[in-house]
């Protein structure tokens, strides 16, 4: 019987479909600019990728069109809003939910068939990286630095323009980057991110594995959808906003008995557990390198960031608050 019952769950899933008629034509606008940006940045390092077969085809087929449809729908939400509400949210999870049941269906095969692509590359052409970082560069000149250019013109006296004229002018190629991480960066410490980054990898597979075997997307969903149902009330109108109402109206929601699904708060606390040790490995260098970028800002820009960083915390701190208070027992 449980045989049964999770065949035709695999079926509904594979079954959701997000596109609608009518989006035949805008689905082949998106392919047509991917095709074209893969034959700007892998046409001459990779002459025999083909993003039709590699992407848009076979295993990764079902999982890239879904993907594509849930952008049309997610454009069609929140296109026009100014303000997004958890109310908004709580009617897309539905359609989030379907794109992760989906791509615990067909991520690993997908990803693999990336993965020999590029493998193809790499053996057909042993500068395959050098070529296609010069491609990207050549593709970011002639696609959008001049864009940049005018944001940077139309924003010098904002954070955001500060910043990004910032970065224009230290970074102006992959040397640029390179030299820089050379500079900041020691031997020591590039190995111990490598070495980290490969131990992050390991784990965060490790993790997709049990939440798609546990069909933790599927309880997740539905507790956020009614978590966000629950909130949506009141002076709760803001998504960008946690404290205060909407905190209040998440207290009630958890007060009322509904529990976080313990496959999702594994996910929390090894989140948790990640940031805290990222913070401690590597608080000191972060804390330099924005010592650097500070004594590039104007006094104004380096106000206004403190500003957004005291927002964020107090946002973040009132999340934090909601989550100690309501933590499941996953014993």
């Amino acid at each position: 019987m449980m045989k049964a019952v999770f065949f035709f769950a695999l079926f509904a899933c594979a079954a959701a479909d997000l596109c609608q008629d009518g989006d035949d034509a805008k689905l082949r606008g998106i392919k047509g600019v991917a095709r074209s940006g893969a034959n700007l940045i892998l046409g001459n390092s990779c002459p025999s990728f083909n993003i039709n077969k590699v992407v848009f085809s076979k295993k990764c087929e079902a999982l890239a069109t879904q993907a594509m449809c849930y952008g049309l729908r997610a454009a069609e939400r929140y296109g026009d809003s100014d303000v997004i509400s958890y109310g908004d949210l709580s009617g897309d999870i539905p359609n989030i939910a379907e794109v992760g049941e989906l791509t615990c269906l067909h991520a690993k095969a997908c990803f693999n068939q990336v993965s020999k692509a590029f493998k193809k590359c790499i053996k057909d052409n042993p500068n395959f990286i050098e070529d296609t970082v010069a491609a990207a560069e050549l593709a970011y000149e002639i696609k959008a630095e001049q864009a940049v250019l005018d944001f940077v013109d139309s924003s010098s006296n904002t954070l955001f323009g500060e910043l990004a004229n910032l970065a224009i002018g230290q970074f102006d190629s992959v040397a640029d980057i390179k030299s820089f991480i050379e500079e900041y960066v020691s031997k020591d410490l590039k190995g111990k991110v490598a070495s980290d980054a490969a131990a992050a990898a390991k784990e965060a597979k490790k993790m997709a594995n049990e939440w798609c075997s546990s069909g933790c997307t599927g309880q997740s969903a539905d507790f956020v959808e009614a978590l966000f149902k629950g909130m949506h009330s009141g002076q709760c109108v803001d998504a960008s906003q946690f404290c205060g109402p909407c905190h209040d109206n998440a207290h009630a929601h958890f007060s009322a008995g509904n529990s976080i699904p313990c496959c999702m708060d594994n996910v929390i606390q090894k989140g948790i557990a990640a940031y805290k040790y990222v913070a401690e490995a590597y608080g000191d260098q972060v804390n330099e390198w924005v010592g650097l970028v500070s004594d590039e800002l104007s006094a104004a820009a380096n106000a206004k960031a403190v500003e957004y960083r005291d927002a964020v915390l107090e946002q973040a701190d009132c999340i934090a608050d909601a989550y100690n208070e309501h933590i499941p027992n996953c014993a």
